[in-house]
């Protein structure tokens, strides 16, 4: 087993290596350990059009990569806008693969033959990705379903990926300050746990549940139902939506919606979802929404949900109220209340940086302003002053900028911050309303009763402790060890030159007095050997003083 395992990563390591050669990537291959995996050198030529070829060179690599790239692509924190704009193209296709393994996937899940279990079965897909390949069928009921079947060994490949990609992840972190300053370590757990949650189909299925419960408030928006008597962890059925792709609207006069009322509904259902549930459909593109005629908007493939906790909702409402006041200062105390600070970080100086960013939207109509993108320049700017938000801010960032742009297809004065600014009352009052408030002013009156009833005590045994002689103080000192460092070298030089002006001044003494039993030079013995040891000494100190930095 684990010799099988030794060869399928050496195999791997080998087809990477290669595709990153083949790129122009073969000096990445040298710096994160590859070719000493592989016991010998590769070829590194030169990097032309990087972000291109990465794109390419994670589309051939496969699934896993391409899943890579597609949370690479939602993190402006880590990477450039040109990757990220190139990695938004990353397609996630696949060859069809033949019938006969389709139909014995989901035979060995449901544990009878296709034609028992479905009335109707298309043989031919509707679509084929890398790690799925989707049906068109109807039930014995005559139920219009599409069934999602995983493809056969993706899973053993995957966890191979994951673990080359884990142990390449701890060595640039032990070599490359950087990746350790971006918690690249951190990233791979998130991508691992994505990944594998995906390759859960039951996973997705309760994910599209909670997520129908959530919007059967609005009649406007449908979530297709899940049919759990046909669904395992590889086997998935859902109710068939019908209608079209929400931006080839305006080619279908049959629905008799209006282009810009489809734009807010839609609209005004993700912002509910991000600011009022905290939970909402993070894969927003065009592909995924359909439009029937009665001009219902059904969201498809939920398979990525982003998740707030109260906590994180919370602050994304005062994140948009800082944006809608122009309050920088108000949007720094959010970002570094809500994030995670990789240094000492200067809040003056992330203020100054996040209101030049918020005066470059100051003046401009509100339908210009893409909210997506400024929540985007907001975690490039925090990412800049070295405060990591967590990673739901780097998908909600990428909704909203996917939301907005299918609605302005449909409607090209669509203000995405208007409606955002509608609902704003709707998410504080659930906030304010909701058992976790109460709960958390309960805690806080709680522990200032207690802070007050045991004061008195604790004061008195302070004062106690004070009298008797036993209070006793501790500081630890921060920063001072480069001064201690300074101050230890300085001692030493002042020894050492006081050591070479001894060695000089007795050496003389003994020059001027002519003592001494042997003559070098015509000069006492001793007295030159002191010259020569003084002169030595002098040299070295002076050399110390000139590489010292602090010289430079």
């Amino acid at each position: 087993m684990v010799l099988d395992k030794s060869r399928r990563h050496i195999r791997r390591y080998r087809e990477i290596a290669g595709v990153l050669a083949k790129h122009g990537w073969g000096w990445l291959v040298q710096r994160i350990g590859l070719a000493e995996r592989l016991g010998r050198r590769v070829r590194v030529t030169g990097l032309t059009q990087a972000p291109t070829h990465l794109r390419e060179m994670l589309e051939e690599l496969g699934p896993t990569f391409v899943k890579l790239g597609q949370l690479l692509s939602t993190r402006p924190d880590i990477l450039p806008h040109s990757y990220i704009a190139e990695l938004e193209k990353l397609q996630d296709t696949a060859p069809t693969l033949p019938i006969e393994k389709i139909n014995a996937v989901i035979e060995s899940e449901l544990g009878a033959p296709v034609n028992e279990v479905f009335g109707e079965f298309d043989e031919t897909p509707m679509a084929a990705a890398s790690l799925a390949q989707v049906h068109r069928a109807r039930l014995k009921d005559g139920t219009p379903v599409i069934v999602k079947i995983q493809r056969p060994g993706i899973e053993e490949h995957i966890e191979t990926d994951i673990e080359i990609i884990y142990k390449r992840a701890r060595f640039v972190e032990s070599h490359w300050e950087r990746a350790r300053t971006y918690g690249l370590l951190d990233l791979v757990d998130e991508f691992a746990t994505i990944l594998r949650e995906e390759l859960d189909y039951t996973r997705e299925a309760r994910n599209t549940e909670r997520l129908r419960d959530v919007l059967a408030r609005d009649k406007h928006i449908r979530v297709p139902g899940v049919h759990w008597q046909f669904t395992t962890k590889r086997v998935l059925t859902l109710d068939q939506l019908r209608g079209v792709k929400i931006t080839d609207v305006p080619r279908y006069p049959q629905i008799k919606v209006e282009p810009k009322e489809l734009a807010k509904r839609l609209a005004l259902s993700f912002v509910e979802q991000v600011f009022v549930d905290g939970f909402f459909h993070a894969d927003p593109h065009p592909g995924n929404v359909l439009v029937d005629t009665d001009g219902s908007i059904g969201l498809v493939d939920c398979g990525q949900v982003g998740r707030l906790d109260p906590e994180s909702r919370a602050g994304t409402v005062r994140m948009l109220m800082a944006f809608e006041q122009q309050d920088a200062r108000a949007l720094a105390d959010e970002i570094l209340f809500l994030g995670i600070a990789q240094d000492e970080v200067d809040p003056r100086r992330l203020t100054i940086d996040l209101a030049r960013v918020l005066r470059f939207y100051h003046g401009l109509p509100a339908r210009a302003v893409n909210m997506g993108r400024l929540l985007t320049q907001a975690l490039s700017t925090s990412a800049k002053h070295r405060v990591r938000l967590p990673a739901s801010f780097a998908v909600l960032g990428k909704v909203f900028a996917n939301i907005d742009g299918i609605c302005r297809q449909l409607d090209p004065d669509f203000n995405l911050t208007e409606i955002a600014r509608s609902c704003l009352g709707k998410a504080v009052r659930k906030e304010l309303a909701s058992e976790g408030t109460v709960t958390e002013l309960y805690r806080a009156v709680s522990a200032t009763r207690s802070l007050i009833v045991n004061l008195p005590e604790q004061l008195a045994r302070l004062i106690r402790k004070a009298v008797d002689g036993n209070l006793r103080l501790e500081f630890k000192h921060h920063g001072l060890d480069e001064v201690t460092s300074s101050l230890r070298a300085s001692s030493n030089r002042i020894a050492i030159a006081l050591i070479v002006a001894a060695i000089i001044v007795g050496s003389s003494l003994i020059v001027a007095t002519a003592k001494g039993t042997g003559r070098l030079f015509g000069l006492p013995t001793l007295g030159v050997i002191g010259y020569v040891m003084a002169s030595v000494f002098g040299v070295w100190l002076i050399a110390s003083i000139i590489r010292s930095p602090r010289h430079k």
